[in-house]
C-alpha cells in the first residue's frame, strides 16, 4: 500500500457481531483485498466496509479505483482458473481466489457479487447472515 501510494480506508457500520468462520472469512477478505490492491495503480484508493444488511445480515464490500473488469470477463469471474486479463504478462495467480471466495461465502449461507466499470474500478460485495446456518 505504501509503495504504490494507495489510500486505504476501513469503515465498520455493521452495528454488531455476526457468526462466521474467522479463518475462512479472513481468507475471503484477504483475496478480495489482494485483488483490489493488485489492480489499483499508484495513487489509487481501496475501501473496505461492513454495514447492516437486510434480513438480519451484514454486507461487506471491497471497492477499488483500479482498472475495472473488462466486460468480456464478467460472466466468468468466479470460475476456476479464470483471470480478468488477456495474459499478455506473466501469470502471478492461479485464478482460484474468487472461486474460493464464492464457495466460502456460500458455505456460510451468503452470496457474493460485484459491480465493475473499466477504467473506474470494482466493488465486490459479500452478504452474510448474522447467524450461522444450521449444519445437517
Amino acid at each position: 500500500i505504501r509503495l504504490k501510494g494507495i489510500e486505504a480506508q476501513v469503515r465498520d457500520l455493521a452495528g454488531g457481531a455476526f457468526e462466521a468462520d474467522p479463518t475462512l472469512l479472513a481468507r475471503v477478505l484477504q483475496n478480495l483485498l489482494t485483488n483490489a490492491l493488485g489492480h489499483t495503480g499508484e495513487g489509487g484508493q481501496v475501501f473496505l466496509s461492513a454495514q447492516a444488511g437486510e434480513d438480519e445480515a451484514v454486507v461487506l464490500s471491497v471497492r477499488d479505483t483500479g482498472e475495472g473488469i473488462p466486460e468480456r470477463f464478467k460472466d466468468r469471474i468466479f470460475l476456476k482458473f479464470t483471470q480478468a486479463s488477456d495474459g499478455d504478462g506473466p501469470r502471478t495467480s492461479t485464478g482460484l481466489g474468487l472461486t474460493f471466495c464464492k464457495m466460502a461465502v456460500e458455505a456460510h449461507g451468503g452470496r457474493i457479487w460485484f459491480d465493475s466499470q473499466e477504467g473506474v474500478g470494482s466493488t465486490f460485495f459479500v452478504w452474510l447472515p448474522r447467524r450461522a446456518r444450521e449444519q445437517d
